[in-house]
C-alpha cells in the first residue's frame, strides 16, 4: 500500500508526471460537474458568441456531460499528452496552451450556439500538433511517433464531420486546426 501512496504522490508532485495527472484529476472532477448538474456545466462550457461563454476558454476541456464522455477522453489525452511531453515540459505547456485558446477562441467564434464541453478538442491539436511536427522536422522518431498515432488514432479524423448535432465537431475540427497553426508556428515562424 504504501508504495502505490508513494507512487501517487510523485505522480501529483513531480515533473513530469503532474502535467497529465493534475489535469487528469480535473477532467474527472469536471465529469462529475457534468453529472450532478447540467446547469453548472453550461455555466463553465464554450457558448459562441455570448460573454459568459469565454469562462469555458479555460474551463470547458475539463467539464464531460458523464462517463462515457469522460471514458472516450481520457485515455487519448494521456497517450496523446505523454507523446507531446516527450519534446520536454516547456513545449508541453507551449502546446498546451496554445491549442487550448486557439481551438477555444475559433469555437466561440464560429461555433453553433450550444455549450461546447470536453478535452476532445485539445485532444484533436495533440494529434494534429504530432502529425505536423513529424512533417516539419522529419526525424526518425517524430516520423514513427506519427505513424503510430495514424495507426492507433487515425480513425478520429472522422470526429470533424457534422454527423451527431451532440458532438462538438466544430470543436474537434478547430483543435485540429489549432493543433496543426501551433506547429506552423513553432517550427516555421
Amino acid at each position: 500500500m504504501d508504495d502505490i501512496l508513494n507512487y501517487l504522490a510523485r505522480l501529483f508532485t513531480r515533473p513530469p508526471g503532474y502535467f497529465l495527472s493534475w489535469p487528469a484529476a480535473g477532467m474527472i472532477l469536471g465529469a462529475l460537474v457534468g453529472m450532478i448538474s447540467a446547469k453548472a456545466a453550461a455555466r463553465l462550457a464554450i457558448v459562441p458568441r455570448t460573454s459568459g461563454g469565454l469562462v469555458g476558454l479555460l474551463t470547458a476541456p475539463f467539464v464531460h456531460a458523464n462517463f462515457a464522455h469522460l471514458a472516450a477522453n481520457l485515455p487519448p489525452f494521456l497517450v496523446l499528452g505523454a507523446l507531446v511531453l516527450r519534446h520536454g515540459e516547456k513545449y508541453f505547456l507551449e502546446v498546451s496552451l496554445a491549442i487550448t485558446l486557439g481551438q477555444g477562441a475559433l469555437l466561440w467564434s464560429f461555433g453553433r450556439k450550444v455549450a461546447h464541453v470536453g478535452m476532445s478538442g485539445v485532444i484533436f491539436g495533440f494529434f494534429g500538433w504530432l502529425l505536423a511536427l513529424a512533417w516539419f522536422t522529419r526525424a526518425t522518431s517524430d516520423l514513427l511517433v506519427a505513424g503510430g498515432v495514424l495507426i492507433f488514432y487515425g480513425g478520429m479524423i472522422a470526429g470533424i464531420a457534422p454527423v451527431r448535432k451532440e458532438v462538438s465537431w466544430e470543436g474537434h475540427l478547430f483543435g485540429l486546426l489549432a493543433g496543426l497553426g501551433t506547429a506552423w508556428a513553432q517550427y516555421r515562424l
